[in-house]
């Protein structure tokens, strides 16, 4: 048995915390491929390492992963349009690349400059192996792109699936290792 102090050090995750610095220096799976299989597509939210956030697949195929809230008002991107490499808010209307850097700003002239100072929190996002992978860590620490076996075979000589356990992710690997749970 842990001590309430030795649990919450183990088991959260959120910025700021020692156990999400950590998981933060690694890549990440944080959607099947599937779940964003065509460009302009609906937004799908994510919810990673205690943070709030919105991938979508923008017009040209790239991926995006950035927070979840307008940097305006706090409005849900979810509810947002998919349209011409951007994602927008359907609130006032700000839209945002899939760097997260606001690209049009239509209650603000383009003169005062504003909008490039506007950007929100975003993360690499890449396939690899039917699998949408995350780096959420310093930048100048980010390792090689995962390179497992099942993601570098052609994709009929693989098979990846999603669950959602509602757990941390110590119990979900203390389960997944406990030998009684074999049989």
């Amino acid at each position: 048995m842990l001590r309430t102090e030795q649990n919450e050090l183990l088991t959260r995750t959120a910025p700021g915390t020692s156990m999400g610095a950590m998981f933060r220096r690694y890549w990440i799976p944080a959607l099947l491929a599937e779940e964003l299989a065509e460009n302009d597509g609906a937004p799908v939210r994510v919810q990673l390492l205690s943070e709030s956030l919105i991938a979508f697949r923008d017009t040209q195929g790239r991926y995006g992963l950035i927070d979840e809230f307008c940097a305006h008002r706090g409005v849900s991107l979810w509810f947002g349009r998919n349209e011409a490499c951007g994602l927008r808010c359907p609130y006032h209307g700000w839209k945002y690349d899939m760097t997260g850097q606001c690209v049009e700003l239509p209650s603000e002239p383009e003169a005062t400059g504003f909008r490039a100072t506007v950007r929100l929190r975003s993360y690499p996002l890449v396939e690899r192996g039917g699998v949408l992978w995350t780096y959420m860590g310093p930048p100048e620490y980010q390792p090689g792109l995962p390179e497992y076996e099942f993601a570098l075979v052609p994709p009929e000589h693989r098979f990846v699936s999603k669950r959602l356990q509602f757990c941390n992710w110590l119990q979900a690997l203390e389960g997944g290792i406990d030998s009684s749970h074999v049989s």
